[in-house]
């Protein structure tokens, strides 16, 4: 896939319900949950890599939607549902 700059990345599974990104996407903005005092690493809002794709919540992989973005050791992982 490319995001909106041209940068190719895809999704990598990791786990039955569990996903990281790759690709040539070097700047990151990431939040907190609405409520939350910080950034809980555990459980991320959402990220944003430059030129996307934004990701949150609901946001499609696979055809399943992420439920939780955490960041282990420098990469963003996303916890899917059936």
């Amino acid at each position: 896939m490319k995001n909106r700059y041209g940068n190719e990345y895809h999704f990598e599974r990791v786990d039955e319900n569990m996903y990281i990104i790759k690709g040539d996407l070097k700047y990151w903005r990431l939040g907190g949950k609405e409520g939350q005092q910080g950034i809980d690493n555990n459980d991320i809002g959402f990220v944003d890599p430059s030129g996307g794709p934004y990701i949150s919540a609901g946001y499609l992989i696979d055809d399943k939607p992420v439920t939780n973005i955490s960041l282990k050791d420098g990469e963003f992982y996303f916890t899917v549902s059936n």
